[in-house]
């Protein structure tokens, strides 16, 4: 069995984020989580008496920070027991959820990892906190697995953790070695920039970790109104949420927040009370574009796509972020240097195709063809709370390629694979394959996939070239309520 992606989240207590919270708790069998950490951002700090704030702050992927409130008093600040009462809620859960898959960590554990980072202001990261040693520790140990750490708010407290491993080894004979090994070991995916501190000191200092920005935010956070018609944008509608995901014994949903449910969020004026602000549908930012939310709609999850990437959904997105995956594809940012030149490990969302439900196809961010599979997933998995039995719940399938996943292929070939699907639910699974060609060369549109049965037969067109790839993507689906999904992406290699 593969060994377990580990992985620290970071976050900085807005709604979404205490959204995204309690969905990835029902998957926390599927990695390890070594901390859950409070920090600041942009949008939300505790205060530092006498701290005053610059006068120009860099534009960041939210825009200027100049609106925001000043650095010595709380900004929209919730306050960091709310961690706490999301794993009282998990604890309530947890005997239901054990019972449908192993490797769910105890509650105990789960309260000994939850630390708070820096939190004093926007890019604060004046001493170490318990949230920043905690990091530090995991980046310093003798695991060799990469370590994810998943940025939801801020970049201060990570930073100040890497800091702290400078100032430490920094001189020493060993600091090259060193610096390699972590830079090689150390994985960000992050909400984007909320705060100054990946610019001023992680890019500075570590250019080379990867920073990847999952900013899937029209297809997972506040915007998603903005997106085509179809299964995805129906699994977001109040209908589907309040079916699925808010009812029922689940205690972790109970506190899970849509639009207008009567929420209120502590530290949170008018504008920022989705559930509590009778006036939010027309004063909330959508509302000049014509959208009007209705009660029980999704309200936000900007932050999960960190997360999303992480879990086993059959993609080979760990492997390289421009494969694609239930999170998303992503591309290298070319033109992104530090202060001293060295080119930044920086990535960026990139676009797939989308065919609407009138069947217009446009490109959209890439996570919104899959948003579907992750909200009925997320949806079995809150029926597990439900379900008595293993039995009375519904299972993912699995999916193998009997002749695996990595292909050399010349050009003008064809390429047979068996795909064999199965269901601890014994129900029918579905299998389908078709071509990914934003992951693969530009010739890709022209090859084709030829089903019958399990036999799956790909054609490669003459124009392939030497080094030229083909991703062909399987996808098994199975019967029941939510007609769950698993996927295997096959790489074809031209010879």
């Amino acid at each position: 069995m593969d060994q377990k992606i580990r992985t620290i989240i970071t976050q900085d207590a807005e709604v979404d984020d205490q959204n995204s919270l309690r969905h990835f708790l029902f998957y926390a069998n599927e990695v390890e989580l070594q901390g859950i950490v409070q920090t600041s951002s942009k949008f939300h700090w505790q205060g530092v008496p006498c701290a005053v704030k610059p006068k120009n702050i860099r534009e960041d992927d939210f825009g200027s920070s100049e609106g925001s409130g000043p650095y010595d008093a709380p900004y929209r600040w919730p306050g960091t027991d709310w961690m706490m009462q999301v794993i009282d809620d998990y604890e309530k859960d947890y005997p239901q959820l054990v019972k449908h898959a192993e490797g769910y960590p105890t509650p105990e554990y789960l309260r000994s990892i939850t630390k708070i980072g820096n939190i004093g202001y926007e890019g604060e990261m004046e001493a170490p906190s318990e949230g920043s040693e905690l990091i530090r520790a995991h980046i310093l140990d003798d695991d060799e697995r990469p370590l994810y750490l998943q940025v939801w708010g801020g970049t201060n407290t990570i930073a100040r953790a890497l800091m702290d491993i400078e100032n430490e080894f920094g001189e020493s004979p060993e600091w090259p070695a060193l610096h390699e090994k972590i830079t090689q070991k150390v994985i960000i995916t992050a909400c984007g920039e909320q705060d100054p501190a990946y610019r001023q000191y992680v890019a500075e200092s570590w250019p080379g970790i990867p920073f990847i920005k999952t900013l899937q935010m029209r297809s997972y956070a506040y915007p998603w109104f903005v997106m085509p018609e179809g299964e995805s944008k129906d699994t977001l509608r109040a209908d589907f949420m309040k079916k699925e995901i808010l009812e029922g014994r689940s205690a972790l949903t109970a506190g899970y927040c849509t639009w207008m449910d009567g929420h209120e969020y502590e530290g949170e004026g008018p504008a920022g009370q989705f559930g509590a602000n009778p006036n939010i549908v027309n004063e909330w930012f959508g509302a000049k574009m014509g959208f009007k939310p209705e009660k029980y709609d999704f309200l936000s999850e900007g932050d999960s796509p960190t997360y999303i990437c992480l879990f086993p959904w059959g993609f080979r997105t760990l492997e390289n972020f421009a494969w694609g995956g239930m999170a998303g594809r992503y591309r290298p940012i070319e033109d992104q240097f530090n202060s001293k030149g060295e080119k930044l490990n920086l990535w960026d969302v990139a676009l797939d195709h989308y065919t609407d439900r009138a069947g217009k196809t446009s490109e959209v961010e890439s996570m919104w063809p899959y948003v579907a599979d992750v909200q009925r997933d997320f949806a079995a998995r809150v029926g597990w709370v439900d379900a008595a039995t293993f039995a009375e719940g519904e299972h993912a399938p699995r999916l193998t390629i009997a002749e695996g996943l990595d292909h050399a292929v010349k050009a003008g070939e064809a390429l047979t694979l068996h795909a064999q699907a199965t269901s601890p639910d014994e129900t029918e699974v579905k299998v389908t394959a078709r071509i990914y060609p934003e992951a693969s060369a530009p010739w890709a549109e022209k090859a084709q996939v030829l089903q019958e049965g399990e036999e799956f037969t790909v054609s490669i067109p003459k124009e392939a070239a030497p080094g030229d790839t083909l991703h062909v993507v399987f996808k098994a689906q199975a019967g029941g309520h939510y007609r769950l999904t698993y996927y295997q992406q096959a790489i074809l290699r031209v010879q």
